[in-house]
């Protein structure tokens, strides 16, 4: 028996590194500097205690192109943070699907634009909704029309975010919040600040901190970072990772240890951008390079990353 130990406990410490292998990368969010800590396969995190409160959560940055599509889980229960395209609402409801998701109760539409809307009536066709939270202002062009169309064709619930809204999820605490500028809009070629007026919204659960923070460009950094949010561990990038001029006010503001962006192969996150992560020594992980990237964790402030 004294000669097979040996063996015995290769084989069994071999089951366990392929058994951690499995399980993604695992960052922890204990570090002193706030920068991400990565654990490779086979390494142990320090311990950290997870209150009896918190719940196991999913995040999915959902695969939609230059758009947004986000599912929250925790426990039995989901919420979705905008929609993607109508094209691409095949491909959100097969990711609902593998995650076994059959009713969101709730979706959150930060803002009008199409990469953010055109899914609504789809998804919300294909599963039941609770209640669809929208923006207070009202839109001139015909995205937002096209988004109330979509939104009252379902018959469901809706809420125009006015103040600070908390939703649980689970044990998990969503909280969204309305913008802070006014509404301009376009005339002839001119853009309104629609992608500034987008909601942001955070995800706490115990010692696990999320910020989505739509397409927000420099107005609406502005106004995020005058409300004195605090930091964040997960950080999904504003506006598919394109450049402002206070977006490095941004990454010090939030201080993210891992940093999710949704672009596209022929639209990317902008250089400048990539740069700054890089130089903050923040993972970074994008949907045109890694599809659908989802991050769970368990209150402890651990993630593991799967792609």
């Amino acid at each position: 028996m004294k000669t097979l130990l040996p063996l015995i406990l290769s084989i069994l410490s071999a089951v366990c590194l392929m058994t951690l292998a499995s399980c993604g990368r695992v960052y922890d969010a204990g570090s002193a500097n706030g920068s991400a800590v990565g654990f490779e396969v086979g390494q142990k995190a320090a311990p950290t205690d997870v209150s009896s409160a918190s719940s196991r959560i999913r995040v999915s940055v959902i695969d939609v192109g230059k758009g947004d599509c986000i599912l929250l889980q925790a426990d039995d229960e989901a919420v979705l943070i905008d929609t993607g395209y109508e094209s691409t609402a095949a491909d959100v409801l097969s990711c609902l699907r593998d995650q076994g998701v059959s009713s969101l109760g709730a979706m959150v539409i930060t803002h009008y634009d199409r990469d953010h809307i055109e899914g609504i009536r789809p998804i919300g066709e294909a599963v039941g909704v609770g209640t669809i939270y929208l923006p207070e202002y009202e839109g001139a062009d015909k995205n937002y029309r096209s988004c109330i169309k979509s939104v009252e064709a379902l018959g469901v619930p809706i809420q125009r975010v006015t103040e600070e809204l908390v939703l649980p999820i689970g044990n998990a605490q969503l909280t969204v919040f309305p913008s802070g500028v006014a509404y301009r809009s376009g005339s002839g070629k001119e853009e309104g600040n629609d992608n500034d007026m987008s909601l942001v919204a955070t995800l706490r659960n115990g010692s696990d901190s999320y910020l989505f923070a739509g397409d927000l460009e420099e107005e609406g950094i502005d106004a995020y970072l005058a409300a004195n949010h605090g930091q964040f561990n997960i950080l999904k990038m504003p506006h598919h990772g394109q450049h402002s001029s206070n977006t490095l006010e941004f990454l010090d503001d939030a201080r993210p240890q891992i940093a999710l962006i949704t672009d596209a192969e022929k639209d990317p996150a902008s250089k400048k951008t990539l740069k700054l992560l890089k130089a903050a020594d923040v993972q970074t992980y994008r949907t045109s390079v890694d599809g659908t990237v989802t991050v769970e964790s368990d209150g402890s402030g651990t993630y593991s990353i799967l792609t």
